[in-house]
């Protein structure tokens, strides 16, 4: 097994030709993600009221009527308490008969249509916004739980393709949407497949490298979601229309589909599912790509088949078995879980509040996309320096304190309040690669698959909570929605504590291994209780 190990270990014109494909093949993905940054964009508004308030023999100036009636939001797009639309306002006519007039809808201060501003989603109807986000949430959940049954099932590459062009289909068919209902069922199609490119695009990624370039990969895919965030603003600023922005972003996935299919099936993947003559043919295509020659017989890929299934992964229930029996790792899995829905709450609250923040909100967009791509790079200095734990320890502590403190900043200076959401953004996206990876690294083979999969579902709770935090902000005004996160991420990183470090050492084969890992905290507090001890004389 040698020959196919070191086939599969070299990071050559093959690999680098695959990292190149992910990178683009991640554009749209971002698209799709922060596709309600532009269709659930709010402008600064006012009710209208009809002509009425506009009637010169009204005995009210119409100065006085609209200064009564209209509810105008500042024209920098934040929001303030005129924002609290009334649907009524009283008036009196010449006679001075007082009259309750209803409002006709919002008109809206900007050439840039949206959801919001196409159905009025403001006022009484506001909460079908976030109601809208933790739809397409759901579907990302639902998906993402037999994402990676699919590809295990079908092949990566096949399941990859065709979750894109899902993707795609149901992003063009929610830009014909007749109604708030059909947009939400088209959305919902649209998250169902979000979660699937991303396991099977990583699960790609890490099984045609190296254990040691596994690294790089994940940034190339991270990276191509960065710059598709940066490039979204971009095409808003020509497109204002937002049912046209939508049919264009499909376009644009549609021209990154040839890339998807030039990916191979992963040599793995075939060994596993015993088409050993479709991975020697492809393995010495990858050899003649790279310049080199592949002596692998078909003898090797039968030899390496057992050791592919050497260990079983466990169903969700034979899991959550086994480790209610050993406390540590049930504590250490109820942490990773909390961490993973801490993280993603933040990162969405933070990602899709761009509405709320000063300054041009394209601009805001195109600096958190920027932000997105440093946290690429943070995440591999961190983890390769400090090491998992620590970094993350130590970022979600600082994310603590520029969130609380991001409200206070914000209405003292609108800019400085901008630069500490893109401190917590940046914090937070680095967080949310590490615990991707630290997951991993916590627990045994034959239960790993189960655990991510089952973290993942739990942090897209995080993701449905998000937008109803932003939501409560909204029609409170208060800062408990800041102050309750900050909270939340605090414990988060407090919990760490109890975590082993995995910085340099191997992974855990089994639970006895997994057991055998201790938190630094742990071992001091037993080495001092120990020394603590004295044995009294007779």
């Amino acid at each position: 097994m040698s020959e196919i190990q070191t086939k599969l270990e070299k990071f050559g014109r093959y690999q680098k030709r695959l990292c190149i494909i992910l990178f683009v093949g991640a554009l749209p993905s971002a698209f799709v993600t922060f596709q309600f940054l532009i269709t659930h964009h709010q402008p600064s508004y006012y009710c209208n009221y009809g002509a009425f308030a506009f009637e010169s023999n009204n005995e009210t100036s119409s100065q006085e009527v609209t200064g009564a009636s209209e509810v105008v939001a500042s024209k920098s797009g934040n929001y303030t308490d005129s924002d609290r639309c009334h649907t009524t306002t009283t008036h009196q006519d010449v006679k001075g008969h007082t009259h309750n007039q209803t409002a006709e809808g919002c008109v809206f201060y900007s050439t840039h249509t949206s959801v919001v501003t196409e159905y009025d989603l403001v006022c009484q109807k506001a909460w079908v916004k976030p109601f809208l986000v933790a739809i397409f949430m759901v579907g990302m959940m639902l998906g993402g739980q037999c994402g990676g049954t699919l590809s295990d099932k079908f092949g990566r590459r096949k399941i990859l393709f065709l979750a894109s062009l899902w993707q795609l289909a149901a992003t063009f068919l929610s830009s014909f949407a007749w109604n708030v209902p059909s947009f939400g069922f088209a959305i919902f199609l649209c998250g169902l497949p979000c979660a699937v490119t991303a396991q099977a695009s990583t699960l790609i990624g890490s099984e045609f490298v190296s254990a040691s370039k596994r690294g790089f990969t994940y940034f190339c895919l991270a990276a191509g979601f960065s710059i598709g965030y940066m490039v979204l603003p971009v095409t808003a600023y020509f497109i204002h229309d937002w049912r046209w922005w939508l049919r264009f972003i499909t376009l644009a996935g549609v021209l990154t589909m040839p890339c998807i299919w030039l990916l191979d099936e992963t040599p793995i993947w075939l060994v596993a599912t015993g088409r050993n003559e479709e991975a020697s043919k492809l393995l010495k295509r990858i050899s003649k790509y790279n310049g080199e020659n592949s002596d692998a017989s078909l003898e090797e890929f039968e030899k390496f088949k057992p050791a592919l299934n050497k260990e079983e992964t466990l169903s969700v229930w034979s899991t959550m078995s086994s480790l209610a029996r050993i406390p540590s790792l049930l504590g250490r899995m109820l942490i990773v879980f909390f961490a993973w829905l801490v993280v993603n709450m933040t990162y969405y609250a933070i990602a899709l509040n761009n509405d709320r923040l000063s300054g041009d909100r394209l601009w805001n967009m195109f600096f958190a996309g920027l932000v997105e791509l440093a946290s690429g790079l943070g995440f591999v200095i961190c983890a390769q320096t400090v090491g998992r734990r620590n970094s993350y320890i130590a970022l979600m502590t600082l994310t603590t304190f520029s969130l609380a403190t991001t409200p206070f900043v914000a209405s003292i200076n609108g800019t400085a309040g901008v630069a500490f959401s893109m401190i917590s953004k940046f914090c937070v996206s680095i967080c949310f690669s590490i615990v991707y990876v630290y997951t991993g690294e916590l627990f045994p083979t034959n239960v790993r698959h189960t655990i991510l999969a089952l973290s993942s579902a739990i942090s897209r709770l995080g993701g449905i909570l998000a937008p109803f935090i932003i939501y409560a902000d909204e029609i409170g005004g208060s800062i408990a929605p800041s102050i309750g996160m900050s909270v939340a991420i605090f414990v988060s990183a407090l919990t760490f504590l109890y975590l082993p470090k995995t910085k340099d050492k191997a992974l855990p084969q089994t639970l006895k291994d997994a057991k055998a890992m201790r938190s630094d905290i742990f071992l001091s507090c037993n080495r001092e209780k120990k020394s603590k001890t004295v044995v009294s004389p007779d």
